[in-house]
């Protein structure tokens, strides 16, 4: 049974287990990177507090990237199971080209632009004193590596819709331990402190572009990357887009609510609460990655099928994803809520910063298993033709509600808002998800199984 075979008949539980496990293990790699990447620089002498607070003020900038990377990553690899789907292998090889071309053209564009205004935005983002001292070095270098840093975001995504999960999963994986090995030497041995962390961050990243590279160019590839199909296609950059767009708003929401968050936070916290979030996002990253490698990893299945009308297995692959999903993050959870002290005690020492963690991050995960809803309900609408539903789900749950609520509620009973604010629009966002796909979906749930 060949790669499009498996799609169509293969068992929904096993096709999940088998497109969503590289992916799920690559993305853990790269939260379990993240999380020991602030570790290294949490635990740097008289500066790791505020390197976590420094890293929490300029995230914004790092999801605006993101964002414009899942843009052109996720649009891209579903445009391509869709064409395989479809039988048009030459558009298929188009949307690959295209995306590494988008990649470097935004890439540079950002790195430009940060170039120029770089004061301007780190004063507006709120990096002032002993932070922008400890960080301006940091964010520069990073700025410096964006276009290694789209197309090492995307190569994993093109590589996985070509049908090679594990070569995408080895990829990524293979840049991650690069990055917390370089961490190591360049902040342990060469004492190069928070710069240390940015320099190995881009070294990774520019190794995981030669991977893709040479997947792509050595024979190993189903798809071909020809030098005609790297020519932007105003056809194929729409159709990207289209699709794109729903992660992309997703994350350009969440930078948004980061932006309004850290205002909060400073405001009834102090630098010490950002620094705080800093730590409680890391940890819950940790969990929430093998999630979106299953959300991932279902986009080829759920893509594919729908484009060939077998309705019941789209559904399927969604209920389980979800299901799947839903037991990862309530383990999570319960970890969390059990061990808070020894969890938070691994990023500082620092008492005010760990009592304040620790205080933030039971509260802040009470509810995370409903994170699941509005991440699969709204990929599920990007990959069935609604994508200005999935584009609301996104931003009415991060713009509106997590940036409102984070804003308003801590008026209302001080401090402990900043941490509820999460759990309340998980809740929110998952009531509006559900209705939202029930009116748009309910030809397709009423309909008997085959």
């Amino acid at each position: 049974m060949n790669k499009i075979q498996e799609l169509e008949h293969k068992p929904i539980g096993k096709l999940i287990v088998q497109y969503s496990l590289p992916a799920m293990l690559s993305l853990l790699v790269n939260s379990l990177y993240i999380f020991v990447d602030r570790i290294f620089i949490g635990n740097i002498p008289e500066v790791g507090a505020f390197g976590l607070t420094g890293i929490g003020l300029t995230m914004p900038i790092i999801t605006v990237i993101v964002a414009l990377s899942a843009l052109i990553s996720m649009g891209a690899s579903s445009n391509i199971s869709i064409k395989l789907g479809e039988g048009k292998k030459g558009e298929a090889e188009i949307a690959t080209g295209n995306a590494i071309t988008l990649c470097v053209f935004i890439g540079i564009t950002i790195t430009i632009l940060y170039l120029i205004f770089q004061n301007q935005i780190l004063d507006w983002l709120g990096l002032h004193g002993q932070t922008l001292l400890y960080t301006k070095g940091f964010i520069t270098i990073i700025m410096f590596g964006t276009v290694f840093n789209m197309l090492s975001f995307a190569f994993p995504f093109l590589v996985r819709a070509d049908g090679n999960p594990s070569i995408s999963a080895g990829i990524n994986i293979t840049g991650c331990i690069l990055n917390i090995g370089l961490d190591a030497l360049f902040i342990n041995v060469f004492n190069m402190g928070i710069v240390g962390a940015g320099m190995a961050t881009v070294i990774a990243q520019f190794i995981t572009v030669i991977l893709g590279f040479s997947y792509f160019l050595t024979g190993k590839s189903t798809l071909n990357l020809a030098k005609n199909n790297l020519v932007l296609c105003p056809s194929m950059v729409k159709a990207i887009a289209l699709i794109g767009l729903v992660p992309c708003s997703n994350q350009l929401s969440i930078s948004i609510a980061q932006i309004v968050s850290n205002y909060s936070l400073n405001l009834y916290g102090g630098e010490m609460a950002i620094g705080a979030m800093t730590v409680i996002n890391s940890i819950a990253s940790v969990f929430l990655m093998p999630v979106y490698g299953i959300a991932q990893g279902f986009q080829p299945i759920i893509g594919f099928n729908y484009a060939k009308l077998q309705y019941d297995r789209a559904m399927k692959t969604l209920a389980l994803a979800t299901i799947y999903s839903a037991i990862i993050l309530t383990a999570g959870t319960v970890i969390t809520l059990i061990f808070p002290v020894s969890v938070v005690g691994l990023f500082t020492h620092e008492s005010e910063l760990v009592n304040i963690s620790v205080s933030g991050i039971g509260k802040y995960m009470v509810l995370l298993p409903l994170a699941t809803i509005p991440t699969f309900g709204s990929g599920f609408m990007m990959l069935t033709g609604k994508p200005k539903t999935a584009v609301l789900v996104n931003v009415l749950r991060q713009s509106v509600i997590l940036a409102t609520t984070i804003f308003l509620l801590p008026k209302a009973i001080g401090q402990d808002g900043l941490w509820f604010a999460q759990p309340i629009t998980d809740l929110l966002a998952s009531v509006m998800t559900i209705l939202l796909f029930i009116n748009g979906y309910w030809h397709v749930l009423r309909r008997k199984p085959h």
